[in-house]
């Protein structure tokens, strides 16, 4: 175990699995050895993995909170927060659990990636009667912004940071609602001090690189997403984000665009059917000449999908005739073309970050 938080904390991900597989291979009941398996699985981007060690050690104890808490936020993360929902709400039956703010701040959170709003509001309210917790404040400044209520949300906001000041999250629940009401400087400051009082919150990363893409400064975009993808590997938003901050730059430094391709096919082998990644994919892969035929099928979808537009429609049939004349013409210079995607400040709850 020491060998493995020790790995862990350095970043050495790999060396610290395999010190955490050896603690549980010792003793398959150690619930803590099993979080932190989960934990460094998670860093590793192996979400599954991670998924089966927590269930592991809530098998081994049922009331370690620490496991519940991740594995909700996990299932959020990965699209499965109605499944969250539902084992929470079997574990508040367990009395040391209910006793907990943590646990009702997690349903809180759960509940409104589900779009339970009230329920949501109920469960940050039950976690205060317990405690007067920041992290339930917290909650219920997002589900007031989650009902439009921007100006309420700040507040509760501001009061989750006089019990915690150095809260990240809490920051990055500012700079959304800062973001919302219009003051783009303001939302961020606070993302640049949520990554400064914690530089492994990853939704803080992805809010600045989703900033970075609406300024159409695709270098800190890039620099941005890079470390919220590796921070939650599995985040497909991000590694989306990441690809066309790549593509944006191809023009001026080639050397993006393979990048950018490689990125592209990265987030299509994770997401096949998503529009965005479809068409966004089609036109990076159409700066490579040896990717004629894979940009040419990848944007032929695009241009058949139902919500593209009849401009970009339009755009597309005129990059398909450059293609299939490349396709017969003799190697050499193709000329440059991309599309790219405009950021704009997003609430990960349902993604992605911390314990939202």
């Amino acid at each position: 175990m020491a060998e493995g938080i020790e790995a862990f904390r350095a970043g050495r991900w790999q060396q610290a699995e395999d010190a955490f597989r050896t603690a549980v291979r010792r003793d398959p009941d150690d619930a803590d050895a099993q979080f932190n398996l989960a934990l460094t699985e998670e860093r590793l981007g192996a979400a599954d993995r991670a998924r089966t060690a927590y269930q592991s050690a809530l098998r081994s104890d049922p009331d370690h909170l620490p496991s519940l808490v991740n594995l909700a936020r996990l299932e959020r993360q990965t699209g499965r927060a109605e499944q969250a929902a539902q084992m929470l709400e079997s574990a508040s039956r367990r009395p040391a659990l209910a006793a907990e703010p943590a646990f009702w701040v997690q349903l809180s959170m759960t509940e409104r990636v589900v779009g339970n709003l009230a329920d949501a509001e109920r469960a940050a309210r039950r976690a205060l009667s317990l405690r007067r917790d920041p992290g339930a404040y917290e909650a219920l400044a997002l589900v007031a912004s989650a009902r439009g209520q921007e100006r309420e949300a700040e507040l509760l906001a501001t009061s989750a940071l006089r019990l915690d000041e150095a809260r990240a999250s809490t920051h990055v629940t500012l700079g959304l609602v800062a973001y919302r009401l219009g003051e783009v400087v303001r939302a961020r400051a606070e993302f640049d001090r949520a990554v400064a009082l914690d530089p492994s919150c990853a939704e803080a990363w992805a809010n600045l690189g989703a900033l970075a893409l609406g300024w159409r400064d695709y270098g800190s975009a890039e620099h941005a997403y890079r470390r919220a993808t590796e921070l939650e590997p599995w985040a497909v938003d991000s590694r989306l984000h990441l690809a066309e901050a790549l593509a944006a730059q191809s023009a001026e430094i080639p050397a993006k665009a393979p990048a950018a391709a490689a990125a592209y096919r990265d987030v299509l082998a994770r997401a096949p059917n998503r529009p965005d990644v479809i068409c966004g994919a089609g036109w990076a892969l159409a700066q490579e000449r040896s990717a004629a035929a894979e940009a040419g099928r990848l944007l032929r979808k695009c241009r058949d999908l139902p919500d593209t537009p009849q401009a970009e429609r339009r755009r597309i049939d005129g990059r398909l005739s450059v293609l299939d004349s490349m396709a017969r013409a003799p190697a050499g210079a193709e000329p440059a073309s991309s599309r790219t995607g405009a950021g704009g400040a997003r609430d990960q709850a349902g993604g992605t970050g911390g314990s939202r």
